[in-house]
């Protein structure tokens, strides 16, 4: 049987189509507030894999609004008790609780030093939610300790946000066609690793201990996420690491014992990720990559070939990294749904 992990993955369609559609207006009215502060700078404040989706917002914002984004650091304020004087900034902040205590000081003393503040979260009576000017609930509904479906919303109302603050057609419509290509990757994911390579990829993590996920550009979120999935649930070493990151040292570890995941997007970044695979050759690690049309003819790949821009590959390209973290946890006899040591909310300071 599977786990409710499985379920939640499978409901993602869904998901996207409550926290896309149901929050239409949410969304609107936090892009007004982007386009009418015009902000030089944004302050993304975030944890665990709700960072990985901010590191994903940088790249969109970075790239299409050429306006800078940095991630908060908690310790500053709640560890050395110094306010961070940001100037002409908005800050989006992201948790699926909206409970951690660091991230709610944060957006607190940001708040009182009036700095604009956008809440995401899965939870919209959370105290983070309280305390930012405009809130976009991600609908995804109870989750397990895993997150999954949480993580996923968050991506795609981010997305949402820099879709309509740049007016970028493309992007909205693309979201337009998230959830169908979701859907697809949900089943064309489940079929690739129940034979050949993905079922290879299954069998050498049962066997591992450690893994390596690499990528670039707008998907190095998704290969933190991926890595942490896998780490969580089946208690495997995984790291993940920018496919240039990779390259400045962390390759020896790719050794035959350890399998490598790529997460090769088509477009600028997809060379990138191959110098990291062909850089890694030398040292034995076998390899596997998740990717869109041009790599349709490598022998290890998922190709996921849905008609979405590169610009939003990462709502994809997450699936099958969900969906391995998933059946090797099982597969090594361990409860996804109930990772070791970890609950739904962990508060940090």
């Amino acid at each position: 049987m599977g786990s409710r992990m499985l379920a939640e993955i499978d409901d993602q369609p869904a998901v996207l189509e409550r926290s896309l559609g149901e929050g239409a207006g949410e969304i609107e009215a936090a892009v007004a507030l982007l386009k009418r502060v015009a902000p030089d700078l944004v302050v993304i404040a975030a944890r665990g894999s709700s960072a990985f989706a901010g590191m994903y917002a940088r790249s969109l914002v970075e790239t299409l609004l050429g306006i800078p984004v940095l991630h908060a650091a908690p310790a500053v304020l709640t560890a050395y008790g110094r306010s961070v004087a940001w100037r002409r900034a908005v800050m989006i902040a992201i948790s699926q609780s909206g409970q951690g205590p660091d991230i709610l000081a944060i957006v607190s003393d940001a708040a009182a030093n009036g700095i604009p503040t956008i809440a995401i979260t899965n939870d919209p009576d959370s105290p983070m939610a309280r305390a930012a000017d405009l809130v976009i609930p991600c609908r995804a509904g109870p989750e397990a300790i895993t997150a999954t479906k949480s993580y996923l919303a968050e991506v795609a109302v981010l997305a949402a946000l820099v879709a309509g603050w740049t007016d970028n057609v493309e992007l909205q419509r693309g979201l337009t066609r998230a959830p169908a290509a979701v859907a697809s990757a949900i089943k064309a994911s489940g079929a690739w690793l129940n034979a050949g390579a993905g079922a290879d990829l299954l069998n050498a993590l049962v066997a591992a201990d450690r893994a390596i996920v690499v990528s670039r550009g707008h998907n190095l979120g998704t290969a933190l996420e991926v890595a942490l999935k896998i780490t969580e649930t089946g208690g495997i070493f995984s790291a993940g690491f920018s496919a240039a990151d990779f390259l400045h040292g962390y390759v020896v570890l790719a050794t035959p014992e350890v399998p490598l995941v790529a997460v090769r997007p088509d477009g600028p970044a997809g060379p990138s990720v191959d110098r990291a695979l062909e850089g890694a050759l030398p040292y034995g690690s076998p390899q596997w990559v998740i990717g869109g049309r041009e790599v349709q003819a490598q022998p290890n790949a998922l190709a996921l070939v849905d008609e979405l821009p590169e610009l939003l590959m990462p709502l994809t390209f997450v699936i099958p990294g969900q969906l391995i973290a998933e059946a090797s946890a099982r597969r090594r006899g361990r409860d996804p749904d109930r990772p070791q040591g970890l609950s739904k909310v962990i508060r940090t300071l």
